[in-house]
């Protein structure tokens, strides 16, 4: 993510060296000399000028910015830069007031601000880094107590503390909803748990990459395999190879594959060929760990009920989009032998190898575990991600609406930056279904939640409606707080 940060001397020069490696920062400063004395803290990018003028902030990457702080020793010209950041949308803006009288002229603007002490870089950076909550000082400086949000793809998640080695920090408390844990090294961090580490302050950047980085875990939350029915040879060229693709490109464990029972079938010929395709399943295959399984009986009922006895992390099938009256009868249909399995659904259509991921940026459970899997996605495949906020036309939200897509958009590129996925961020008013349908048109994948209740003809509900009128591949994920 994009940081301008105002001001290369004082506490700006402080945050600079905070600022976790999530932060891509641009430091802009009037002195030449000032920008060259930051150089030896951390690598960012160097633009000399005025940083209250709209030239030198788009120079500096305005548009693009997650966050800009001002930090100079001139508050007219950070109320002004700010002022500027605020009215171009950027997400996270925060101010330094240098003369703390000052103060009340940021927070008549709309934005948080501290004063220049010695304590206001870590009071911004609290504010730019979401996962961290608080940090303090003691014994002198020497050491630091930090309070970090343990995330979903957090790394520490699901570790005992007796895992997490280290020489200079010690977790000394770990809040879980409303219950204080004094952690032993039995204690296992889970996501949404609050902790407190406490550490020498020079050990800082090591703890916060240690808390706050993120991992691809989809879509072994879920399950370590993929698991699809193979049936023919527009099945291997299609929903199988799709299938193959994801085993690839993401960290399943193998690939479990469904198929007729031969000694069930009473066909020479259809024995053949069920033969020819396995062989030809295990020539694509190379690479991937295959665990075929012989069923007597419906295949995709047999694919629905696996989860059950398997660690099956996504199920791979196919479900053609369609209008008409008959094909929305028959999403409706398999629609609700979908909502009734808690694991992701992959209607594959063959746009694999995924060059492209769409994804609706919603602040709900079910949005943030789907942005979560898309986020993974994009990372593993090396797909670009887009992330869409559709709000409603004019006449029936207003501003407000449009201030909750930008910060549901934001939250999406901080939680992808985590991974070092860049998100391209697109906000639109006008109908959902048909907005998420134009940007569909573009992308290979399209993310969304699987809805928590059965849909029907008549009520086919916003997941119903885009499944009958996007050809991209689409992956349906359950809500589950625990993924």
């Amino acid at each position: 993510m994009r940081a301008l940060l105002i001001g290369a001397r004082g506490p700006g020069r402080e945050l600079l060296r905070r600022l976790s490696e999530l932060w891509d920062v641009v430091l802009i400063d009037s002195d030449p000399t000032a920008l060259t004395a930051a150089e030896g803290i951390r690598e960012f990018t160097a633009v000399v000028g005025d940083g209250s003028s709209q030239v030198v902030l788009n120079r500096a990457g305005l548009q693009d910015a997650a966050a800009v702080v001002a930090a100079s020793f001139d508050d007219d010209k950070n109320l002004e830069a700010l002022r500027i950041a605020r009215d171009a949308g950027v997400p996270r803006i925060a101010g330094i007031a240098y003369d703390v009288s000052r103060l009340e002229d940021y927070r008549d603007l709309g934005v948080p601000a501290v004063s220049a002490d010695t304590l206001a870089a870590r009071s911004v950076e609290v504010l730019m880094e979401p996962r961290r909550v608080v940090s303090t000082t003691f014994a002198e400086g020497k050491a630091e107590a930090i309070e970090f949000r343990i995330a979903p793809d957090a790394p520490v998640r699901g570790k005992r503390l007796r895992q997490l080695h280290a020489d200079t920090w010690v977790i000394a408390a770990v809040l879980r909803g409303d219950e204080l844990i004094i952690p032993k090294g039995t204690t296992k961090l889970e996501a949404g748990d609050r902790v407190t580490v406490v550490g020498a302050a020079a050990d800082f950047p090591r703890i916060v990459k240690t808390f706050t980085s993120g991992e691809s875990r989809f879509p072994i939350n879920f399950g370590r395999k993929v698991a699809v029915t193979l049936e023919s040879a527009d099945d291997l060229d299609g929903k199988v190879a799709e299938a193959i693709s994801v085993v690839r490109n993401t960290p399943a464990e193998g690939l479990v594959v469904l198929h007729k029972d031969p000694e069930k079938i009473v066909d020479a010929g259809e024995q053949d060929v069920l033969a020819k395709l396995l062989d030809e399943l295990d020539l694509r295959a190379d690479g991937v760990e295959l665990s075929l399984r012989p069923v007597d009986g419906d295949l995709e009922t047999a694919l629905l009920a696996l989860p059950e006895s398997e660690s099956v992390g996504m199920l791979v099938t196919t479900l053609e989009p369609g209008t008409s009256l008959l094909a929305r009868r028959r999403i409706a249909t398999r629609m609700t032998r979908y909502v009734a399995t808690a694991t992701p659904v992959l209607l594959a259509r063959g746009r694999h190898p995924y060059a492209a991921v769409l994804v609706p940026a919603r602040r709900t459970v079910a949005g943030e575990v789907a942005a979560r899997a898309a986020i993974d996605i994009a990372r593993t495949t090396s797909a670009a991600l887009i992330g869409v906020s559709a709000v409603a036309p004019a006449f029936v939200s207003g501003q407000e609406a449009v201030e909750d897509a930008r910060e549901s958009a934001a939250w999406l590129r901080e939680e992808a930056a985590v991974q070092g996925v860049q998100v391209r961020r697109r906000v639109r008013r006008g109908n959902p279904v048909r907005v998420i349908e134009e940007l569909a048109s573009t992308v290979s994948l399209l993310v969304i939640s699987l809805p928590s209740r059965r849909i029907s003809l008549l009520r086919p509900g916003i997941t119903g409606h885009v499944l009958g009128r996007v050809a991209s591949s689409v992956l349906l994920v359950p809500r589950d707080t625990n993924s």
